[in-house]
């Protein structure tokens, strides 16, 4: 039995509705013709009209066995759509979206997220949403103690900054209905998902789990075996060593190559202290000054002709990694008779070393130096999986033998002789550990420094009250008669004493 009720009321609707989850989207679904299941008494489906307003809430909930299942909860969106013929039933149609979309249309952020680790950047976030009903939920990220650089939530949603995050620990996250009042937050990263029973191809496990359909598609649209890495700002590998010689009138020093990271000087010699001039304009002070991404150094004082200063320091330099998968280009190769390499190039704008050059290769050269297969799998009256889910294919062919995620599951809801039954569609990829399903939403690539820069600062606005007490001396005061009680002077303006 399913019963679907609106602010609690018990409702019916057409008896055949689908519900549809899909990574990074909200969850949602559609009922056509519904009305309140109380107009049945009376059989009076016209003198009435069920308008349920938007952000009405509503739960399905699914009896088996006299055990109750949530099958969906969430809010309405969209209510209406309406015959006004006073002839016809005036029934809605009501689009209803899950409590995620409060991720995006609930109040907006104002903090800093500065010195906090993974894990307490998204403690800070769920904490600031905790009202709306939820809570942090399953945090399997690698490197959850890592810090995160200086992020400013202003202006943004919890949607973004939980996409920020997902985005800079290459992990995925997601949420998942604990009740009817809480929603909880998880983060995985894409090695250490939830694993689902694997699907095994025989009689027995198809009859058991009342599996209706599997089938399978793939597409070689971004297959590579070479992958190639340019990115116009990493940081040099080596340490650069340079001596700069004083002309006697200049305090600018030019090195070969941008600055990264300074880390010594020395005048003839003698250790010398320097800073950042973002530093300086905070009101320190040092014998150098220097910026980030800029080819010269700035010396407080003029230093006389000859001086020599040596100055070791990490430089910016253009990196450029190449992975190899040698088994697909010899394979490839053995198959036509030519060469078998497909190449990839990419410039990337997010990369401070050449290691997190090769380590986005060899992402690309794992997940994309192989056909992309989709499996989709049809239960009839058996939730196998979740959003997020892994799955192990146990195949026959070989190539398809390999570890999938749950990308999108639809559940659709028939009705047959008043009895309710309910088909799980579940569609999942073979490619989703990709940086490029990872960035999906925001392929922006937002920097793992954060969103605050060098040199910038963080206002906010802040309500200030101040009391005085007013002395007056020698003070006489006269009585007046007015006529009206008006101000005879420019709104906002300055009074002279």
């Amino acid at each position: 039995m399913l019963n679907i009720y609106i602010n609690n009321e018990e409702v019916v609707c057409d008896n055949k509705f689908e519900i549809t989850e899909e990574m990074l989207a909200t969850s949602s679904t559609i009922l056509n013709n519904c009305y309140p299941k109380s107009w049945e008494n009376d059989k009076d489906y016209t003198s009435r009209f069920y308008y349920p307003q938007d952000y009405s809430k509503c739960k399905i909930i699914k009896t088996t066995n006299g055990v109750e299942k949530l099958v969906f909860c969430g809010v309405i969106k969209n209510s209406g759509n309406i015959s006004l013929n006073p002839r016809h039933p005036h029934y809605s149609s009501l689009q209803l979206l899950d409590f995620k979309t409060f991720l995006s249309e609930g109040e907006t952020l104002d903090f800093v997220i500065s010195n906090k680790t993974i894990e307490q950047a998204i403690e800070m976030v769920v904490d600031a949403i905790s009202e709306y009903g939820f809570i942090v939920g399953n945090i399997n990220v690698l490197g959850t103690t890592d810090i995160i650089g200086a992020y400013s939530t202003e202006n943004k949603t919890a949607y973004d900054v939980f996409q920020y995050i997902a985005d800079i620990t290459q992990s995925r996250w997601f949420t998942r209905t604990i009740d009817e009042n809480t929603v909880a937050i998880d983060f995985y990263d894409p090695t250490l998902m939830p694993t689902g029973v694997n699907i095994e191809y025989n009689q027995e496990w198809w009859q058991e789990n009342n599996i209706q359909d599997l089938s399978f598609n793939y597409g070689t649209n971004d297959y590579r075996n070479k992958q190639v890495m340019i990115s116009e700002n990493v940081y040099s590998s080596i340490d650069y060593v340079e001596t700069l010689i004083a002309n006697g009138y200049d305090a600018t020093f030019n090195t070969m190559q941008p600055i990264a990271q300074i880390k010594s000087i020395t005048v003839n010699g003698v250790e010398a202290t320097f800073i950042t001039k973002a530093e300086r304009e905070l009101g320190e002070s040092a014998d150098f000054y220097y910026s980030i991404g800029v080819s010269n150094i700035e010396a407080e004082n003029i230093y006389t002709v000859g001086t020599e200063i040596l100055i070791v320091y990490i430089a910016i330099v253009q990196g450029r990694e190449i992975v190899y998968n040698s088994d697909e280009v010899e394979r490839i190769a053995n198959s036509i008779n030519r060469k078998g390499v497909i190449s990839r190039y990419e410039t990337r704008n997010d990369i401070l070393t050449s290691d997190e050059l090769s380590a986005v290769g060899q992402s690309y050269i794992r997940y994309k130096g192989s056909s992309e297969i989709n499996l989709k799998l049809t239960t009839y009256n058996n939730d196998l999986y979740k959003i997020g889910d892994v799955v192990y294919f146990e195949s026959p062919i070989e190539d398809l033998a390999t570890d999938y995620m749950v990308k999108k599951k639809t559940t659709k809801v028939i009705t047959d002789n008043n009895q309710f039954h309910i088909v799980y569609i579940y569609e999942m990829t073979s490619n989703f550990n990709s940086e490029q399903a990872i960035n999906y939403f925001d392929n922006q690539r937002n920097k793992s420094v954060g969103n605050i820069k060098e040199g910038e600062f963080i206002t906010r606005d802040i309500d200030i009250e101040n009391n005085c007490n007013i002395i007056w001396y020698d003070l006489e005061i006269n009585e007046t008669t007015t006529e009206g009680n008006a101000l005879d002077t420019v709104l906002d303006g300055l009074f002279i004493y």
